[in-house]
């Protein structure tokens, strides 16, 4: 108590000397004080700001990033939707192809010289091996000519497409001096169908020649029926590459 009775007394005594007036130093006093209060609350306001003004600029890229997404994805939908217009377009110009071919070819189906068919997503003529050849041969037969004379002036029409003739047997092996198995024949029969094909002005351009031998049959090899079902030939009408759907990147 004496001591701090003596600080006091020494400090009011040192105040005293300096002239100023002991009210005068406790008013500056608080106001100092007052100060500084100010200067700590403002700087608590100021950091505040701080991690509000970081919290906004985190907010700001997150809406960046979902902005850039957004729009990713609306290109990627706009892809689709092109996409899916295209092949709608592909698909009508399909059906309509078809109809027409059905259409040029209906006295032929009617007649039995021909059949055409969706199989496997593409569009079929295919003729029996009765009306075209001989068995065992490839020597077109004449009302085999006449029927692919006929269905030549409808090719020609149709315009830039890829004709696949196919050769196909059953399942019956053959094995004779010019062909050793079903592969030679079904082979050289669609090469001969190719080459008159040809020669009725197809464009040869548009023409390709296969053989499936047995291994694409179409009816039972089991009984006579169904092994009379595969021996055929089948001109594909191959799709163009604008009716092929788009390759993912």
């Amino acid at each position: 108590m004496k001591t701090g009775w003596w600080v006091g007394a020494t400090v009011a005594a040192s105040i005293a000397g300096c002239g100023v007036p002991e009210e005068n130093y406790n008013a500056t006093l608080k106001d100092l004080q007052r100060c500084r209060a100010t200067l700590a609350s403002k700087r608590t306001e100021l950091d505040r700001a701080g991690s509000a003004r970081d919290e906004l600029k985190l907010q700001l890229a997150a809406a960046k990033g979902d902005k850039d997404a957004l729009a990713r994805q609306l290109g990627a939908t706009e892809k689709e939707l092109q996409a899916v217009r295209q092949a709608r377009v592909a698909a009508e110009e399909r059906t309509r192809t078809f109809r027409e071919l059905l259409s040029r070819l209906r006295a032929m189906i009617d007649s039995g010289q021909l059949n055409v068919k969706i199989r496997k997503g593409r569009m079929i003529v295919q003729m029996s091996d009765k009306i075209l050849f001989d068995p065992g041969q490839t020597e077109l037969k004449a009302d085999g000519k006449l029927a692919l004379t006929e269905l030549a002036r409808v090719l020609r029409d149709i315009g830039e497409r890829e004709f696949l003739v196919a050769g196909h047997t059953d399942n019956v092996p053959i094995r004779t001096r010019r062909f050793g198995s079903n592969w030679e024949l079904s082979a050289a029969r669609a090469v001969e169908v190719v080459k008159f094909l040809q020669a009725q002005s197809v464009d040869p351009r548009q023409l390709v020649a296969a053989g499936y031998s047995e291994f694409d049959p179409v009816g039972d090899n089991a009984d006579e029926e169904g092994r009379r079902s595969n021996r055929r030939i089948e001109i594909v009408l191959m799709p163009r590459l604008d009716e092929l759907p788009p390759i993912s990147e």
